[in-house]
């Protein structure tokens, strides 16, 4: 799911940040919303992001630019998938990627308004500080809906 227009406009939204003129207002789409979470009863809808938002994750979470820009890559092959505790209808992708041994997380919010059009879209990544321990908690809760079989 490799998209050169996506890997670039990271490059350039984090660029003019970095110049003091952020450019917050654009959208990126990252394709297809994965099957993972069609199955889940998310709609078919494309999958977005705010510039806002990898704005955020890489200067006030720490995402690397490398994994911000390989972020379609990344969500089609997750570690597990949760409910979210906190938004109804809301799905918390744990990636593969660390950060501090840490998995990153990556809140789904499922037909949004986007402008003139309905979407999927990533509210949020960030790491998950104390992971070991919060992921017995969320599990006992119930939010687990997918682990992968990971030896």
């Amino acid at each position: 799911m490799k998209s050169n227009n996506f890997h670039t406009s990271v490059q350039l939204i984090l660029q003019a940040s970095l110049a003091g003129t952020p450019h917050n207002e654009a959208v990126l789409s990252l394709g297809n919303t994965p099957t993972y979470l069609l199955e889940i009863g998310f709609p078919s809808l494309e999958l977005q992001i705010k510039a806002s938002v990898i704005d955020k994750a890489h200067f006030d979470h720490g995402v690397s630019k490398g994994i911000l820009q390989r972020l379609g890559d990344v969500l089609n092959s997750p570690k597990a998938l949760y409910k979210s505790a906190t938004v109804i209808n809301t799905a918390v992708v744990v990636t593969l990627e660390q950060k501090n041994g840490n998995p990153l997380l990556v809140p789904i919010h499922p037909n949004k308004q986007v402008g003139r059009y309905r979407v999927n879209v990533i509210s949020s990544i960030y790491s998950k500080d104390n992971w070991n321990e919060v992921e017995p908690q969320w599990v006992e809760k119930g939010l687990l809906l997918w682990k992968r079989n990971i030896p």
